[in-house]
């Protein structure tokens, strides 16, 4: 494996954890984890049990779209060709984009929305319902997470022919803050204004570190592949 995949590993990880604590997911995950923390009962690690299955869900639903939207873009010959010959020079604009998006340059229209109404869900009566829950939120992409998830990592998963494993990084990522909070829940930390606040911090350091990088990197993808220079 050489460095670029290297490279794209991490991107997909942290862009994951990015994606999980921007404000809209992270508004999403917050809500179905109170929920979950009402429903699962009193044994000791019920809510960390649930929120790692919610996790998993989230997982789950970023894998299967990304798989089969990167396994039938690589199976069209002439878009694996142009991958594997101008991968880098499509993703330069790209990755310039989206960090410029999380700049918030584009300005602040979007603010996502509150697709589902959790008392829907009934967590009781084992593991299938968080899991569920999970698979089903991931799926209501807010701006943010749509912008990351297509316009990143479907790209880098497409230019690495890695249809599996970086949306299963990128999935992985976005599930570790949720595990977190699902832990902070379990021992006892019932207070979301303390969660969110915690969570809110990381992401207002991070969020715009992440964007610049991006850029950075878009930009000296296209000084390199698209117009020779380096």
């Amino acid at each position: 494996m050489n460095a670029e995949f290297w490279a794209a590993v991490l991107t997909a990880l942290w862009t994951g954890v990015i994606t999980s604590v921007s404000p809209c997911p992270l508004a999403t995950n917050i809500a179905a984890l109170t929920y979950i923390s009402k429903h699962s009962g009193s044994h000791r690690l019920a809510v960390l049990a649930h929120g790692g299955l919610y996790a998993l869900g989230r997982a789950l639903a970023y894998i299967i779209i990304g798989f089969l939207l990167v396994k039938s873009l690589l199976s069209a010959p002439s878009f694996s060709f142009f991958m594997q010959k101008y991968g880098n020079q499509a993703l330069s604009p790209i990755l310039v984009l989206a960090g410029m998006y999380m700049l918030d340059m584009f300005g602040r229209g979007f603010m996502g929305f509150n697709v589902f109404d959790l008392s829907k869900f009934k967590v009781k009566g084992g593991a299938a319902p968080s899991l569920f829950m999970g698979f089903i939120f991931a799926l209501a992409f807010c701006p943010i997470s749509a912008a990351l998830y297509f316009g990143v990592i479907i790209p880098l998963a497409a230019r690495n022919s890695a249809p599996f494993s970086l949306p299963l990084l990128y999935g992985i990522g976005t599930a570790l803050p949720v595990i977190g909070l699902a832990i902070i829940l379990d021992f006892g930390l019932k207070k979301v204004s303390a969660v969110t606040g915690l969570a809110a911090k990381f992401e207002r350091f991070a969020r715009p570190v992440t964007a610049w990088v991006f850029i950075a990197c878009g930009v000296y993808l296209g000084l390199k592949d698209i117009f020779g220079i380096i």
